[in-house]
């Protein structure tokens, strides 16, 4: 088994890039930058777009008390579309990414009328875990973000990260075994359940959703992933054609240890015949690194980044 090293960040297609990296910084704490990419052409992309001369700006930030960082994409080449038009929780694909709280009613009051809030907070009985509150919110361009509190989730400040980023799948099980045998998420933070069932119908577009979750982690490391199938009423399919950089939660980006060897690791994965987006491409910005781009069970996109040094 490959072993993994979390998530280092996730990426999201925007139409107008100041204004989400406003509502990110202003509004969500997000002000530890990681870099900051003016628009120009990235060759390194051109298999990954399917566009010979890829054009964008980008951010990555993170909030003040780390966690998973997120990346602001704007792409002019090739013209990005939206994702889908409608986008439902429950559709296959990076869905949602979940931020910790010190306490979900105190920033619900406190950021209502400046965030997109879908319900009110809600408290869930997870087994073998216990109880957190919980509500979904909206980005200004209508990516869902999920607010989160409770017992045994540390938060010294307002805000205390991006804990995991959610992955909606066909078949939760499929999944699972790809994330833990062939990526390398080797712990279990929140064993398999349907806690969720029921109460998130304000994002699903049905009623009574039926829904089973779990979250992994990697041992060693910090970011997880939640994998979750809607059962009822069923997500829909990738859409036919979506580029990286089209409008919505585009990808997630896991990390490679420092110093990995890049061409191993995508042997690795092609000998158990991962299909790949991008053949190992090397970077020369601010942090000299590589990184590759492969498909998971349900065809949605996986970077893997290692720096060398």
């Amino acid at each position: 088994m490959f072993k993994g090293h979390g998530v280092h960040h996730i990426a999201i297609g925007v139409k107008n890039l100041e204004r989400m990296k406003a509502f990110y910084q202003d509004v969500l704490s997000f002000n530890n930058v990681f870099v900051d990419f003016p628009e120009d052409e990235y060759p390194a992309l051109h298999e990954v777009v399917r566009m010979p001369r890829p054009h964008y700006a980008a951010i990555l930030f993170s909030q003040s008390a780390g966690g998973i960082i997120v990346e602001l994409v704007q792409m002019t080449n090739p013209a990005p579309r939206p994702i889908r038009k409608d986008f439902r929780y429950g559709d296959i694909g990076l869905a949602k990414m979940t931020i910790a709280v010190s306490e979900v009613e105190g920033i619900f009051k406190e950021l209502k009328g400046m965030i997109d809030f879908c319900s009110k907070p809600k408290l869930v009985m997870i087994p073998n875990y216990g109880e957190y509150q919980f509500v979904f919110c909206r980005d200004p361009e209508g990516n869902l973000i999920e607010l989160i509190s409770g017992p045994k989730i540390s938060v010294q400040d307002r805000f205390g990260g991006v804990l995991w980023v959610g992955i909606s799948v066909t078949d939760l099980v499929r999944s699972l075994s790809f994330y833990q045998d062939l990526v390398g998420f080797d712990s279990v933070l929140i064993k398999s359940h349907e806690a969720y069932s029921g109460l998130v119908d304000e994002v699903s577009g049905g009623k009574n959703t039926k829904v089973r979750s779990c979250v992994l982690k990697c041992s060693d490391a910090e970011g997880g992933i939640e994998l979750f199938e809607v059962l009822e009423p069923r997500g829909r399919s990738v859409p036919f054609g979506s580029r990286w950089g089209d409008f919505g939660y585009a990808q997630v980006c896991l990390n490679g240890k420092q110093g990995d060897d890049i061409f191993e690791m995508a042997s690795y994965f092609e000998k158990n015949g991962v299909e790949f987006l991008s053949g190992p491409q090397l970077m020369h910005d601010e942090r000299e690194g590589a990184f590759f781009y492969m498909k998971d069970p349900d065809g949605i996109p996986v970077e893997f980044l290692v720096f060398l040094k």
